[in-house]
């Protein structure tokens, strides 16, 4: 008994220190981001924007790998089946904490390691310019007088934009027709050629848009105006409460050593230093946000636990 138990230890031993070489020698290859959406989306814009930048830090190649489906499900579970060697890593948004209670997932969310949060934004909610309204009072005016005829796009099921546009309904009072799309690309694409009458979906994806008048802002999902848009209100100016805004983060294979989680979050946080990403992230809606692994990981418990709630309290289904 004595001899395995001392087997036992030396292999532990051996574990451990072949960790800590791994995490010492880190990175030595290319790191591969995993986005779990169609390209075009903000977890796309962001990591595309920052990818060159952190091969730059970290002194090896960072590829992006578009891995869309299932409402996110498929990319976020490459992630927690990859090697916990910080050589496969996900950005993904908020999405992730609402997911655990709207669906059943092949792999436990709480097992991923938060690395760093990288930028949040409000969602917007936008309208064609053939739709019969032009302001959120408008909106709410014409939905309740017609149920469900005006249509709204989302992300997919389970996307912020879906929870954005449920909650307009029960605040509001109103019936959407509600359209899910694999990826907020996709639902642009409808909107612009005017095959739905609104979206609800990160700035980054509307700003162009916006800017050359191909949609029209009628709210803001967060608490607070965006610079980018201060003309534009927050949803919750017309129906006090509301307040969701989306968030993008880094995370890592259940597993993966805290040298080598600590090690991304460095490079994250030095990336976003860089005046030129700052400044397009503002430009394009965001706010960055370069928050530490331990304040990270509190924040995905809370809101997992807020979103269990809200989940439950509305008996929320995905259909």
């Amino acid at each position: 008994m004595k001899k395995l138990l001392a087997h036992l230890a030396l292999s532990l031993a051996a574990l451990v220190g072949a960790s800590a070489v791994a995490a010492a020698d880190y990175p030595s290859r290319t790191i591969k981001i995993i986005v779990p959406f169609a390209p075009g989306g903000g977890s796309d814009v962001i990591t595309r924007l920052m990818a060159d930048k952190m091969a730059v830090d970290l002194g090896v190649p960072v590829i992006v790998d578009n891995k869309p489906g299932a409402s996110s499900i498929i990319g976020t579970d490459a992630v927690a089946r990859a090697a916990p060697d910080g050589y496969t890593i996900l950005m993904t948004n908020s999405a992730i904490t609402s997911n655990p209670w709207l669906f059943k997932l092949p792999f436990d969310t709480a097992s991923l390691v938060p690395v760093t949060m990288i930028a949040s934004a409000p969602q917007l909610l936008v309208a064609h310019p053939s739709a019969p309204f032009k302001t959120l009072k408008e909106l709410v005016a014409y939905a309740r007088a017609n149920p469900d005829k005006a249509s709204v796009g989302t992300a997919g099921a389970g996307q912020l934009s879906h929870l954005s546009a449920e909650l307009l309904q029960r605040m509001s009072g109103t019936r959407l027709t509600t359209v899910h799309y694999k990826g907020s690309g996709q639902s642009q694409s409808d909107l612009l050629s005017g095959q739905i009458h609104m979206s609800f979906g990160t700035a980054p994806g509307f700003m162009q848009h916006i800017r050359n008048g191909k949609v029209v802002p009628l709210a803001v999902s967060g608490a607070e105006r965006i610079e980018a848009l201060p003309d534009v209100p927050t949803v919750g100016e017309l129906l006090p409460g509301y307040d969701l805004t989306n968030w993008f983060g880094i995370f890592a294979p259940p597993g993966t050593p805290r040298p080598i989680v600590e090690r991304l979050y460095q490079s994250v946080s030095r990336t976003l230093a860089h005046p030129d990403i700052g400044e397009r992230l503002v430009k394009d809606g965001f706010k960055a946000r370069s928050m530490a692994p331990a304040q990270f990981d509190k924040t995905v418990r809370d809101e997992m636990a807020y979103w269990q709630k809200f989940v439950k309290d509305n008996n929320l289904k995905i259909d």
